[in-house]
């Protein structure tokens, strides 16, 4: 029979001990609101692969060494679900404004699938209805138009349709390779372009909902002035 363990019997996620007193202390899932804690977790995949890369550049002034390679797959995995993440969070945020108006928000089934040109989409939706078209103007060469970011997603789901592509180098038969010719990128572009990206849609799900915020108020405003001129008699 399995014993059941209590939180003082966890070796991996051992608790802070003594309590409060830890310097590795973390405290996850305590603020009520994961859709928010969705955009952090989407800056901290973000984070980590900038880090890494800027250590990169310090240490190997004159260019990437033989073997640094593999390091290429954890920065573009990191990315990727940096990516993917502040997709959905733009749609997660941006469901209560199609909804409002009345448009049919994306399935959840849906939404929780990995491809990234699905979410794209819906994000680029949620843009047209509230008028924003050009928030995908990075002010970038290349990088100026609702068509020039598509492409650009198209691209990364091309190679990495559904994020196993970076996170492994064989595919699922245990035998092919994930990447099926060699296949040669440079790696700061990439970043580059992925820090762009990932900086414009970082803020948008707070735009929304600043949004809907004045929108139900204006909406509160309006009944109150109908109430105050409505005849009774």
């Amino acid at each position: 029979m399995k014993r059941k363990r209590h939180a003082k019997d966890r070796i991996l996620f051992a608790l802070p001990n003594p309590p409060g007193q830890n310097p590795g202390r973390v405290y996850l899932n305590w603020s009520g609101d994961p859709l928010v804690d969705l955009e952090h977790v989407a800056e901290g995949y973000r984070s980590v692969a900038r880090d890494h890369l800027e250590h990169l550049k310090a240490d190997r002034p004159r260019g990437l060494y033989a073997g640094d390679e593999f390091q290429a797959y954890p920065v573009v995995f990191l990315y990727r679900q940096a990516l993917e993440l502040s997709l959905k969070a733009v749609i997660l945020a941006g469901a209560v404004l199609l909804a409002h108006d009345g448009e049919e928000p994306m399935p959840m089934r849906k939404l929780m699938k990995h491809n990234l040109m699905p979410l794209f989409e819906e994000a680029s939706r949620i843009f047209k209805q509230m008028g924003a078209e050009d928030v995908w103007d990075l002010d970038t060469p290349g990088l100026r138009t609702q068509d020039d970011l598509a492409w650009v997603v198209e691209e990364f789901d091309s190679f990495d349709r559904g994020s196993y592509t970076f996170r492994y180098t064989i595919k699922t038969d245990g035998e092919s390779p994930s990447l099926e010719d060699p296949f040669e990128f440079d790696l700061y572009v990439f970043a580059s372009t992925m820090e762009a990206v990932i900086e414009r849609l970082a803020y948008i799900p707070e735009i929304i909902r600043e949004e809907m915020q004045e929108r139900w108020e204006a909406g509160y405003e309006a009944q109150r002035e109908a109430w105050a001129s409505a005849d009774y008699d």
